[in-house]
């Protein structure tokens, strides 16, 4: 069995050097940090965490509480918090709460119980105050593409406001003026920006907001695809999509009902990953996973080791690109 003396000789550091690295009590350059994490790898290292958990009260472990883990979207933000953390030697685990607020509760009450260090949330609820009691005072926690109302955390945000403005007034040249919305639940904050973005860029052309051609639902139950033959058969010639699984949906009933409603524009959402899969002509608002996980991981691991450093907002931007690159 390979020891902490061997890690440290194979990465040519010292032994606290290798237990900096490990604990993330201290600030090690990257450089010497990928040199330590490569030697643990090689030598197959694996400290015995029962004691380390015992000595120190760490458990090198990260929890992230997502919604939805179906969604492509996420498991993108999974895979970048996840290589970010590791860095440090920290492991991740998940949490599905399928957008119900009881599983999220749950699993903040067992995670925060002695088993995470921290914990990074994309919430299902609005307000702070629903999760407050069930968060130990200064438990390491980042909020990560939804916002609490009234929150003293953490958050790695997303703008897409001036996207959505771009791509309307893009739809408004081409000669639309019935725009139709389908998007999430409005208790999301991401919901609730994208839905006042599509309202105001409206307004500010001179159109007149019609609710009647707002549609609001989960991704979960893929209700989109219905909810756009409703708008199109409501006199819409162009939609705005609010999210990435909705974009599928409303392009999948477009495409099956090509000759009837083959002409309708689209402005939705996508990962940059599969973009190509779309028409060129479907304006898509590119979203920055990557980037938004990475920064996610590094908070968390500033605030594991900084717990009473005051509250940081990060934004991370996406932007507005055609679909199809070829």
């Amino acid at each position: 069995m390979s020891t902490i003396k061997d890690v440290a000789k194979r990465a040519g550091v010292s032994i606290a050097t290798v237990s900096y690295v490990m604990n993330g009590t201290k600030n090690i350059s990257r450089q010497t940090r990928d040199r330590v994490i490569a030697a643990i790898r090689e030598l197959n290292y694996a400290p015995n965490q029962a004691a380390k958990s015992f000595k120190t009260g760490k458990k090198n472990i990260i929890a992230f509480i997502v919604p939805d883990i179906s969604n492509n979207y996420f498991a993108n933000i999974i895979e970048s918090l996840e290589d970010e953390i590791g860095r440090s030697a920290y492991r991740l685990i998940l949490a599905n709460t399928k957008e119900s607020k009881e599983n999220e509760i749950s699993q903040i009450k067992y995670l925060t119980s002695g088993t995470v260090d921290g914990i990074v949330l994309a919430s299902t609820v609005q307000d702070y105050s629903e999760i407050k009691e069930y968060l130990p005072e200064n438990f390491p926690v980042v909020l990560i593409d939804r916002r609490l109302e009234n929150s003293p955390l953490d958050i790695v945000s997303v703008s897409d406001a001036s996207a959505i403005a771009e791509g309307i007034q893009q739809l408004i040249c081409n000669g639309h003026r019935q725009i139709g919305y389908i998007g999430d639940v409005p208790r999301l904050s991401t919901a609730k920006e994208r839905l006042q973005a599509y309202k105001d860029t409206l307004r500010m052309h001179g159109i007149t907001v019609d609710d009647g051609l707002i549609k609001t639902t989960s991704s979960l139950t893929h209700e989109a695809y219905h909810l756009t033959g409703e708008l199109l058969d409501n006199q819409c010639t162009a939609l705005v999509i609010g999210n990435n699984l909705m974009t599928v949906d409303a392009c999948c009933y477009v495409a099956n009902h090509a000759q009837q409603y083959g002409d309708t524009e689209i402005l939705g959402y996508q990962h940059k990953e599969l973009s190509y899969l779309f028409q060129s002509d479907i304006g898509l608002i590119i979203q920055n996973e990557t980037d938004m996980g990475s920064a996610a991981g590094r908070q968390i691991l500033s605030r594991i080791q900084h717990p009473d450093q005051p509250q940081k907002e990060i934004i991370v931007c996406n932007k507005l690109k055609i679909a199809c690159p070829y």
